[in-house]
């Protein structure tokens, strides 16, 4: 982890705590997207600058084809054009074709105990006209003889020079004399090939309308027999359909019922107006349900799972991380909603937990919430609502 400017110590636990979790600096090319965002939000150097995928193929491609004219001057195993062709795309080794691995070891032992050399590759990638590749590897081939890359914390640059705690050192001397990211270095980290224009996704959010998924049947009244209340906020197909997690709304809320119903536990689906906070909304819930339970669920799909005699921040289960959460999960804590709302034991839905998330969709999140909150009426009691069958 690089962290050579200024931070707060607040902002130091948070890199080091993404350190530790990608193993100490010791990340593989999947995490690259997440580490692009902690640059940027936190505006610090982590040691690498983000890329559009077609520059990266380009890359690959010209790679690739190098190889092959390698291997064709040198008469090693052929590399066909169909691994060309995987190669370019491949996410993963397992995504290349197989090869005669006894054929290539061999090839290998020629440049490891001789005949062949580096400086037959090199000569092979000049003469298949690849001279940028030759001649940097004979540039690197000069600087193992030179050494210079042997000082401390040393790098080169893009003309091969080295860069160490020799030749620039560590002159740092309190509060606001370190490293900053800025200037061109800066404008290369805030260039994400991911991002997205939240205008964009505020657009979209507000070309969604109401549903004809409900039939509003007037204020929900206290429930008598054994059943499941499930409470949604106020922009719960009206206003938004899908989930963080991109869930058709409507396919979650079936979820639960076939989850409660398989339980033996009738639902009823009540809207809260007056809250859009998730603990609020199972807390309301739980307060009508003639059993007690309650299934509170916002529109973003965050969840829970609550009692009428704990608290509104208490739950028997919450699942914060609605990202991670598919229809399965969702038809599982309907399934314990209907074990708690019948007096037995359950035991708690597992869900993946992935620590980067919210970093990653907090703009998603912070706008499905806000148009939630928008919709809040304070003094308006809850809603019963029926759910419609969908043709």
């Amino acid at each position: 982890m690089v962290v050579d400017q200024d931070l707060d110590f607040g902002t130091f636990a948070i890199l080091r705590r993404y350190d530790n979790m990608f193993g100490g600096g010791n990340f593989d090319v999947s995490e690259m997207d997440d580490w692009y965002v902690l640059q940027r939000d936190m505006q610090v150097d982590g040691g690498i600058v983000p890329v559009q995928e077609k520059a990266v193929l380009e890359v690959r491609e010209k790679a690739v084809l190098a190889l092959q004219a390698v291997f064709d001057k040198l008469e090693f195993p052929p590399i066909t054009d169909r691994e060309i062709s995987a190669a370019i795309s491949a996410y993963s080794s397992k995504d290349i074709p197989d090869r005669d691995r006894v054929a290539d070891i061999e090839a290998a032992q020629e440049l490891l105990t001789g005949p062949l050399s580096v400086l037959d590759v090199i000569k092979g990638l000049e003469e298949s006209g690849y001279h940028d590749i030759a001649g940097n590897i004979l540039e690197l081939q000069r600087q193992r003889v030179v050494g210079d890359y042997l000082q401390p914390a040393a790098i080169f640059d893009d003309n091969f020079q080295v860069l160490s705690a020799l030749t620039q050192p560590n002159d740092y001397q309190g509060p606001g004399t370190g490293y900053r990211v800025e200037g061109q270095r800066w404008d290369q980290l805030q260039n994400l090939p991911q991002a997205w224009d939240p205008e964009e996704f505020q657009t979209d959010l507000n070309g969604e309308g109401s549903t004809d998924w409900f039939e509003e049947r007037g204020p929900a009244q206290q429930g008598q027999d054994r059943e499941i209340v499930i409470a949604v906020d106020p922009a719960f197909g009206n206003g938004i359909t899908k989930s963080i997690g991109n869930l058709n709304l409507h396919d979650v809320l079936l979820a639960l019922i076939a989850g409660a119903q398989e339980g033996g536990v009738p639902v009823r689906i009540v809207r809260v107006f007056h809250t859009s906070d998730c603990a609020f909304i199972g807390h309301s819930g739980a307060q009508l349900s003639g059993s007690g339970v309650a299934i509170g669920i916002q529109s973003k799909g965050t969840t829970v799972i609550h009692q009428r005699d704990l608290a509104p921040l208490e739950n028997l289960e919450l699942f914060p991380q609605a990202p991670n959460l598919d229809l399965d999960l969702y038809r599982q804590i309907g399934n314990n909603a209907a074990l708690y709302a019948s007096g037995k034991s359950a035991v708690p839905v597992s869900v993946k937990i992935d620590n980067t998330v919210r970093l990653r969709l907090i703009v998603q999140t912070t706008l499905l919430q806000c148009r939630s909150t928008q919709m809040v009426v304070p003094d308006r009691p809850p809603e019963e609502l029926r759910l419609r069958k969908r043709m």
